[in-house]
């Protein structure tokens, strides 16, 4: 009996090892292995459902957390910058660095959801400040001093006014009092120092008055002040604001430049090189004694000593005629630097230096990059270059006799009339009167 017990179990053994190998073919058969691949199957399968399971979880707790962080900050900014939510959220993801998305949303809703308005009249007269009837104001002069006092003591005192230009033509049919220049309450030594005309922007646009206005450089000083955040760079940004001590004198400000990332050149401010400059960009240049030049970087010669040096896109304006050959060019607008089509008209400014020195800035809603450059040329503007744009930017405002409420330069802009008065993200070109009124 011990030994079929020892006969039995070798004998299994050998089988064992053989594995149940058929003596044709020398494999085991299909139905022996079996069992072990479902049972490998089902695990590996339960494993990959897991980690799908899991991987989804993940992924939509990502998404959640980064559209309420992006809900909390967009919000926030709407609220501490007066601006509404969806120019707040444009913004907002533009500091996310989501620049191409905002283009591609730009350019979507401005060319298909909210297209601007093709023909029909404006729904205002061509008035601004209570001023009425069909011909120009003539320049106001009422006291003109040949020594008046300097207000700043740096810019100097303001000296005999400029001549007013030739009234603005429309492109269609003009209304009554379109393109005449309409005195503001800003005076100084005497003059009117900023005068405003309104004038339809193109032949298809013809409901809206785009706003230009005109400053007199022999009365006026200029300064670009940074905002707490624009442009950015590791620089003391100060208060965001025009200095206490010269806040009696300010009269008007008005949007500066792009955010450095989507302005295509640099920044310089007190010889420190906050962004490298660039060769061939337009550049608004800005100097202790309160005058402004506009410059392209690396061609024209400048005088030496400015303050600042704020450069945005290429001249729009060079030798008095406009240089917008294609709405479309990158230099206008760019996909990935956050920038919708230099096509879609939207609200834009920008700001040209004429023959005599005098300074003309244009804002309104509804303007192209070709309209924006075809208006500063019929301003009179020979060197001329793109400011901010989009509703939320582009603007500015008048302050001095018009405080405590200050007063839009465009009727129509929907921003706040104390914008670059009180502090401001952004930085701004800040218009100072020279000499008492």
């Amino acid at each position: 009996m011990p030994e079929s017990k020892s006969s039995f179990a070798e004998s299994t053994s050998n089988l064992d090892s053989a594995k149940w190998r058929n003596p044709r073919s020398g494999t085991r058969p299909a139905t022996l292995n079996k069992p072990t691949t479902l049972v490998s199957s089902n695990a590996a399968r339960g494993a990959i459902i897991k980690h799908i399971r899991f991987s989804t979880v993940s992924f939509l707790a990502i998404v959640g957390a980064c559209i309420g962080s992006f809900s909390v900050a967009t919000f926030q900014r709407a609220d501490s910058s007066h601006e509404d939510t969806m120019m707040a959220a444009s913004e907002v993801a533009r500091d996310w660095g989501l620049n191409p998305l905002v283009a591609v949303a730009e350019n979507f809703y401005y060319g298909y959801l909210n297209p601007a308005k093709i023909g029909g009249t404006p729904a205002e007269a061509a008035t601004f400040d209570g001023t009425s009837g069909n011909g120009a104001n003539p320049r106001y002069v009422s006291k003109f001093s040949a020594n008046p006092k300097a207000n700043i003591a740096v810019f100097g005192p303001a000296t005999e006014p400029q001549l007013l230009p030739n009234s603005l033509v429309s492109p269609v049919k003009a209304l009554p009092g379109e393109g005449k220049w309409r005195p503001t309450k800003i005076v100084v030594n005497g003059a009117s120092a900023i005068y405003i005309a309104r004038v339809r922007p193109d032949t298809s646009h013809t409901s809206v008055y785009a706003t230009v206005t005109w400053f007199d450089t022999r009365l006026l000083g200029f300064s670009q002040v940074p905002g707490t955040k624009l442009p950015e760079g590791n620089f003391d940004h100060g208060s965001g604001r025009v200095a206490g001590k010269l806040r009696k004198y300010y009269v008007a400000g008005f949007a500066n430049g792009y955010k450095m990332n989507q302005s295509q050149g640099g920044y310089i401010k007190d010889g420190v090189v906050v962004a490298r400059m660039v060769r061939g960009k337009a550049t608004l240049l800005t100097y202790p004694d309160g005058s402004l030049d506009i410059v392209k970087w690396g061609r024209d010669s400048y005088r030496k000593g400015f303050s600042v040096a704020r450069q945005n896109l290429n001249l729009m304006v060079d030798a008095g005629k406009s240089k917008v050959l294609s709405n479309l060019a990158a230099v206008w607008g760019s996909t990935w630097h956050g920038t919708g089509s230099g096509g879609n008209y939207v609200w834009r400014s920008g700001i040209g230096k004429t023959a005599d020195g005098s300074l003309v800035y244009v804002q309104s809603a509804a303007l192209s990059a070709e309209t924006l450059a075809d208006l500063l040329v019929r301003a009179g503007a020979v060197k001329a270059m793109a400011l901010d744009m989009n509703a939320g930017f582009a603007n500015g405002n008048l302050f001095g006799p018009y405080l405590p409420a200050g007063k839009r330069m465009n009727p129509d802009n929907p921003n706040s009339s104390l914008d670059f008065y009180r502090t401001s993200e952004r930085d701004f070109v800040a218009v100072f009167a020279k000499s008492p009124k």
